[in-house]
């Protein structure tokens, strides 16, 4: 199956307003573990994937992923959402020339995506990062598209691995960004970009789903 151009412009838009309505949520959390941004950040960031969306001219689904790439990382310039940008842009990369995306690409770009987060923020699983549940979802997903062939089920299996790396940081020390300088004082809060990342991959789960009724 493949999903037109179309729809893929419609997902940005709607995980856009996703990341909106997660404001409060991830700034409570994040006021626990760090200067209490991170909400605001990302909302602005998906306010910024809608507004490029729907006045994109990009003809290709590379150009239009570093559009939003740009986008993102002019709207919420924190660490996290460079690095969010930075695997937008490499996802963007792979789907050169590119008007409409096929499952097995869609399977690739988390790994793409964490990858490339790995390598610019010199992070790792345990770190209490984004990657402690975009690492679990890309690999859940890959290993349960191989398995089943079906692409909303694979989604729904590496949605609860997402969800479950993200609750697994709560009781981790950071060891990288800001939140590292509260040393234990943070270890009872989950990561703000694990959590994160766990409700974008409920929301892929839903829309995956929605498209193939």
């Amino acid at each position: 199956m493949e999903y037109s151009m179309r729809l893929v412009q419609k997902w940005i838009c709607a995980l856009g307003q996703a990341l909106v309505s997660l404001e409060n949520e991830l700034t409570e959390l994040d006021s626990k573990l760090g200067d209490g941004d991170l909400g605001l950040s990302m909302a602005r960031g998906g306010e910024a994937l809608c507004y490029t969306v729907e006045n994109s001219r990009a003809e290709t689904l590379d150009g239009l992923f570093l559009e939003c790439a740009a986008a993102f990382n002019q709207a919420a310039p924190s660490t996290l959402g460079t690095l969010l940008s930075m695997g937008l842009r490499a996802a963007g990369k792979s789907l050169t020339g590119c008007t409409c995306l096929t499952e097995m690409q869609i399977v690739k770009l988390p790994r793409i995506m964490a990858d490339e987060i790995a390598a610019r923020g010199k992070a790792r699983i345990g770190d209490k990062t984004i990657l402690d549940a975009l690492l679990p979802y890309a690999e859940t997903l890959e290993a349960k598209y191989k398995e089943y062939g079906d692409l909303p089920r694979a989604a729904a299996a590496a949605s609860a691995a997402a969800t479950k790396g993200a609750q697994g940081t709560a009781g981790m020390s950071a060891r990288i960004g800001r939140a590292r300088w509260l040393g234990d004082r943070n270890s009872g809060y989950p990561d703000g970009g694990a959590v994160l990342c766990s409700r974008i991959a409920e929301f892929f789960s839903v829309a995956g789903a929605e498209a193939q009724e």
